[in-house]
């Protein structure tokens, strides 16, 4: 929308022109005058007695510093300086192969002190080595000698067996129960007859393999006696363990004549059933050191 009324009014456009133009004057007069009040100044003036005399000042002499002429070095200086700078690399080559050496040394000895852990390590190891060949060859005789006894105590039984077989046919002939030292009591009474001859037989066949594995230094020297109740099986062997009825009051024997009967195992018994019925269960009496009055 324009204003067609402003256009058309040249009076009034002057006038407003003119109120711009004085406003703007106005506002430059504000802002552009000092509006500060100044103090009154004062001038201060020294009255003197005498007019002062005037001493004309020193000159300043500048202080020149002396110029220093290069000389050329002569012959003597130059091999001077020529034989200190060749001390001075003869002395660093020497601090150098003195570092070097150094270095060297302790390499060596590094090297050295590795080869000594080294020699020890395997000294250790050499010894070990030692140590479980010898536990080897220990455990080596340990098993030889385990089988030598084995061995060796087959040969005995073996030869037991030889003796008791030869004992066999001497006893068809010969009463040996009144000579023994171990007296065998049968459950039941001797039979009569051709029966009692066996019986006794086997008896003595019992007692005299009991009586070799009887080790009679654990008894003493004094005579001394003890029983045993023993059931068997028929194949000679023990049914459960030996009980002591009586005991000799000494520990060591007891133990060595109940060892005794279990080493004697499978004891001899005979195949008729008869006979094995009166030696099923046996009362053994020993006396390792001879009869006890």
């Amino acid at each position: 929308m324009r204003l067609s009324w402003l256009e058309n009014n040249d009076n009034l456009q002057a006038n407003l022109f003119t109120l711009v133009i004085h406003l703007a004057l106005f506002i430059f007069m504000i802002f552009s005058v000092n509006w500060n009040v100044k103090a009154p100044y004062y001038a201060e003036i020294e009255l003197w007695d005498a007019v002062p005399t005037q001493t004309k000042p020193k000159p300043q002499i500048k202080k020149t510093k002396p110029k220093i002429k290069k000389t050329v070095p002569s012959e003597d200086l130059k091999k001077a300086q020529q034989k200190k700078d060749a001390d001075i690399q003869l002395k660093k080559k020497k601090a150098a192969e003195l570092k070097k050496k150094k270095a060297a040394e302790l390499k060596k000895k590094k090297e050295i002190n590795r080869l000594q852990k080294q020699l020890l390590e395997e000294e250790k190891l050499e010894k070990i080595q030692k140590q479980l060949l010898e536990e080897e060859k220990l455990e080596k005789i340990q098993k030889q000698l385990l089988e030598e006894e084995k061995l060796e105590k087959i040969q005995k039984d073996i030869l037991a067996q030889e003796k008791l077989e030869r004992l066999q046919e001497d006893l068809r002939d010969k009463d040996l129960a009144k000579d023994t030292r171990i007296a065998i009591e049968g459950q039941e009474d001797l039979v009569a007859g051709s029966n009692s001859g066996e019986l006794e037989k086997y008896k003595a066949l019992i007692q005299q393999k009991i009586y070799q594995n009887v080790n009679k230094q654990l008894c003493g020297l004094d005579p001394v006696e003890l029983t045993f109740e023993i059931t068997l099986m028929p194949t000679g062997d023990l049914i459960g363990d030996a009980k002591m009825i009586k005991s000799s009051k000494i520990e060591s024997c007891d133990l060595a004549v109940e060892r005794a009967i279990l080493q004697a195992q499978p004891l001899p018994l005979p195949k008729d059933n008869r006979l094995f019925s009166q030696l099923k269960k046996l009362k053994l009496k020993f006396q390792p050191n001879g009869n006890v009055d």
